[in-house]
């Protein structure tokens, strides 16, 4: 049976996949009855919103029309609006009563009559805040090429923020089309989602009306407008899309490596998901203040300008990876998120996992010589398992019964940890019957909503396998296991045991066991040997019979930890310092010793073994791992206040550092690959951690700091400024510091412009951390930049620590007052750079204390997650005490 989609009241009728539910009924979820949503039977089929911008009075006009379906007679239509100033509500052209509640954010419009079944217009008359909050719609400000000042205006919707700039139903599922137009200054462009239709300059010539195309059917999330002045450059996909990358007016060229990648991922996601990019064209605009790295507004993705604007020929390795990481994490938001939205917002990891699997497999394709998937293992499935070791994480798909409790989970578990089951699920399916399922679940739902049962379905189907049985521990418990290899039979087989890991080595009083894909290698080469269904199983795996040794989680495809037999052990580490092992596997059992020690499952004496074993490691991917770890590790020690034992580590990791640096060597070279330098970064990035005092280290540090001072750019690669800077602060006093400071206020880029606030952490003295820290609290740093100086100098020492909470503490209100109502995630980066390195018992008090007596509500989770780190690393510094003895007799050998 088809419907007449114009007729009265059809669109009332659709299914969340945005097909008629007489076709879907299948697709309908059960809605949660705690799940704060606005009444259902009337929804939202089309709006034209149209704003005029009052950009010097930080303000804005705005007239809404939304065409709306009315399934049954209703008595009042209520929508979000929030701190908007509303002059008129009419429906169907006549005046309403209306009522703005700002504790729900609701607008309430109630007409005489009650609204019969079928289709009807609501006109809302408002005016709304050009905030400075990057959220809503927002201003910024910047400094263009002749040094003047200047002002901005976008939008940042995600989650709900739509309703800051025009009444809507600001959920996920109400989607609709839209139509916009946009009055603004006559020397400024206007952009939204959609190519421009239509422009009409104003009888006096002082604004510009420009009219857009209709866009498809989409969330208000995903809407978008920016205002500015901006140059370009420009370049069509193979299908003939337009793909625009806007830069500050002189600057095109900055735009040019995001373009390139741009144009190559979307040519990328057209083959792979088998339907072309739906839309005309794709903009994409760096934003002077942005809260997070990107957002992927459909047609219209905004950046962050330092993960957008990059000079392809001075920019660093891990800028350029960057830059082509975010890219084309937004340009697979376009299908998945956009084409098929999540059906709530506890389904974001659809979104955010997906887009990070996918950001790691595309630049793969794209720049095979940057080893992605090992990185992923670092940089992705480490950041995952960090934080779900906490009993303060959350499940992937979380419960979320009011739509503001997702600012709370846009963290590490929805991206890092949704990429890596992502990732498992395509190790257990393969590559055909995992794309299969992909372009069949995208073509079901194009235009509608899905639930994380729905992908589900759509892998079943495609490869004939239980995924969701396979899948649903993995995404609706909190954690993951650690699989112990307790022995190998004669005959090969593997007795295995699984558990709930935590980061302290708590027992898991409740049983808590997931279904465990298992792949093993006996010789470098991975291969699957079933799945771990039960707490205990012995596993056949004839090709274990007479190993040495056994990897499991090969290739770390699965988001777990692994633990060994002791007597193993040193074969593994044979097999890591001879290369028998791939660089995965490497970086693997790496991670997996930190965090084994860590809860207390490995000695620290063995985990210092651990790390000898990669004195003569060579991969650069590898070395990301380690020096995490060393740097990890170090903080550790610094923070249990054993200076001896400290001193002694330190020495081990310099033993280690120190050759490679004098490998790589400071001055870059045009035959360096990608990973080399990166590489080279990374390890002066070590120095002022482990090598601050080596008079040789601070020399060239200091002759480069004066050379680039001096006007010569080569001597201080943006590969390793902010080191440099922490080198010669360290050392100097406030001459330097105001030297440090000029540079930001020459540099032109912002990423050298972050770099010297980062470098400001290493403050030698009271004085000048708190002119750091006062400073970030000023004007003169940027909302989205403030916190760097804290995380910074909170990880730079000591004192350093302690300054940044005595400052956070005794300083509040004036913390409050510059995050004002923005998202929480910029809190949360205030509270991690305030409290987030300590390593007591007593720390850990003192934080429950002070957050007890001055709550932040949004905050509680991030709260939560330090408390409980700093008792986990309290309890390690405990196991490290007792271990002592051995560990300095250890590291008196190396």
């Amino acid at each position: 049976m088809e419907i007449d989609l114009n007729s009265p009241g059809a669109f009332a009728l659709l299914c969340r996949c945005g097909k008629p539910q007489v076709q879907c009924a299948t697709h309908e979820a059960a809605v949660a009855p705690d799940r704060v949503l606005l009444p259902a039977g009337v929804e939202p089929v089309h709006y034209d919103v149209d704003l005029t911008l009052r950009l010097n009075d930080h303000a804005f006009d705005g007239t809404t029309t939304i065409k709306i379906a009315v399934a049954a007679p209703a008595t009042s239509v209520q929508l979000h609006a929030k701190e908007l100033a509303v002059a008129e509500a009419k429906i169907d052209g006549v005046a309403c009563k209306f009522t703005v509640d700002a504790e729900t954010t609701t607008l309430l419009i109630q007409p005489s009559n009650p609204l019969a079944a079928g289709d009807h217009v609501v006109c809302v008359k408002y005016s709304g805040i050009l905030n400075d909050l990057m959220c809503g719609f927002y201003r910024s400000t910047y400094t263009d090429v002749k040094g003047e000042k200047k002002l901005m205006a976008s939008t940042q919707f995600e989650s709900i923020d739509a309703r800051r700039c025009f009444p809507c139903w600001d959920e996920p599922r109400r989607k609709a089309t839209f139509a916009c137009s946009l009055t603004v200054p006559a020397h400024m462009t206007a952009l939204s989602n959609m190519p421009e239709k239509s422009t009409r300059r104003a009888a006096d010539g002082a604004s510009i009306t420009t009219a857009f195309m209709t866009s498809p059917r989409m969330s208000t999330y995903l809407l978008c407008f920016v205002v500015g002045e901006f140059d370009h450059v420009s370049q069509l996909t193979k299908n003939g899309v337009l793909i625009r990358a806007f830069t500050p007016p002189g600057k095109p060229e900055l735009g040019e490596f995001a373009l390139e990648c741009a144009v190559a991922a979307l040519d990328a996601y057209d083959t792979t998901f088998e339907i072309p990019y739906p839309l005309p064209k794709s903009d994409m605009v760096a934003i002077p203040e942005f809260a997070a790295g990107a957002m992927e507004n459909w047609g219209l993705v905004t950046y962050r300008e330092v993960d957008m604007l990059i000079d392809k020929k001075t920019a660093s390795s891990r800028q350029l990876q960057r830059v082509a990481e975010v890219v084309i994490h937004e340009l697979a938001h376009q299908w998945f998120g956009n084409l098929v939205t999540m059906e709530w917002w506890e389904d974001l990891w659809l979104n955010e996992g997906f887009a990070t699997w996918m950001e790691t497999g595309v630049t793969h394709e794209l720049y095979p010589a940057w080893s992605m998937w090992e990185q992923f293992i670092t940089d992705m499935q480490g950041r995952a398992l960090q934080l779900d070791a906490l009993r303060s994480s959350h499940p992937i798909q979380v419960p979320i019964k009011r739509a503001e409790e997702v600012e709370q989970v846009f963290d590490a578990i929805s991206y890092c940890k949704g990429g890596s089951v992502v990732r498992m699920v395509h190790a257990v399916v393969g590559e055909e019957a995992f794309v299969q399922g992909l372009r069949a679940y995208m073509k079901e739902f194009a235009y509608g909503n899905a639930t994380t049962n729905d992908l589900w379905a759509a892998w079943q189907k495609s490869s004939g396998k239980n995924i969701p049985e396979l899948m649903d521990a993995w995404t609706k418990q909190t954690g993951f296991p650690v699989v112990e290899l307790q022995e190998v039979h004669s005959d090969g087989s593997l007795v295995l045991n699984q558990k709930r890991f935590f980061a302290d080595g708590a027992a898991d009083a409740e049983g808590t066991k997931w279904p465990v894909p298992l792949f093993a290698s006996v010789d470098g080469t991975q291969q699957s040997i079933g799945v771990l269904a039960s707490q205990k199983e012995t596993v056949p795996f004839p090709d274990a019979k007479n190993a040495k040794w056994v990897k499991l989680n090969a290739g770390q495809h699965a988001p777990l930890r692994v633990k060994y037999p002791d007597a193993m052990l040193p074969h593994l580490f044979e097999a890591i310092s001879s290369k028998k092992l791939p660089p995965a596997d490497r970086i693997g059992l790496l991670s997996d010793g930190a965090a084994l020690s860590k809860a207390g499952l490995m000695p620290f004496g063995r985990f210092l073994e651990l790390l000898g074993a990669y004195r003569n490691e060579d991969d650069a991917t590898v070395w990301s791992q380690l020096l995490e770890k060393l740097m990890s590790l170090g903080k550790i020690l610094r923070g249990g206040d054993d200076t001896i034992l400290s001193e002694a580590y330190d020495g081990f990791a310099r033993s280690l550092i120190v050759p490679v640096l004098e490998k790589c060597g400071w001055a870059p070279r045009d035959e360096d690959a990608h990973l080399t330098r990166k590489l080279r970064g990374e390890v002066i990035a070590a120095l002022p951690t482990f090598c601050a005092a080596d008079d040789g280290v601070y020399a060239e540090a200091k002759r480069r700091f004066d050379a680039f001072r001096a006007g010569d750019d080569a001597a201080l690669p943006s590969e390793y400024q902010s080191a440099v800077y922490k080198l010669v602060l360290a050392r100097g006093g406030r001459e330097t510091y105001d030297q440090i400071l000029q540079l930001r206020e020459e540099r032109q880029l912002n990423e050298e412009k972050k770099s010297c606030l980062v470098g400001l952490g290493a403050a030698p003295t009271p004085a000048l951390r708190t002119a750091a820290l006062d400073l970030a609290l000023s004007d003169a740093v940027k909302l989205q930049d403030f916190f760097y100086v804290a995380l910074s100098t909170h990880g730079a020492s000591a004192a350093g620590r302690d300054a940044t909470w005595a400052h956070f503490t005794e300083k509040l209100d004036a913390y409050k007052a510059k995050v004002g109502e923005a998202g929480s995630s910029i809190m949360d980066a205030s509270i991690v750079g305030a409290c987030g390195g300590f390593c007591t018992e007593a720390a850990a008090n003192d934080i429950v204390a002070f957050f007890e007596a001055h709550p932040l509500p949004r905050n509680t989770r991030k709260i939560d997650q330090i408390v409980e780190s700093t008792r986990a690393s309290a309890a390690y510094v405990a196991r490290i005490r007792a271990d002592r003895a051995q560990a300095l007799a250890w590291l008196g050998k190396q």
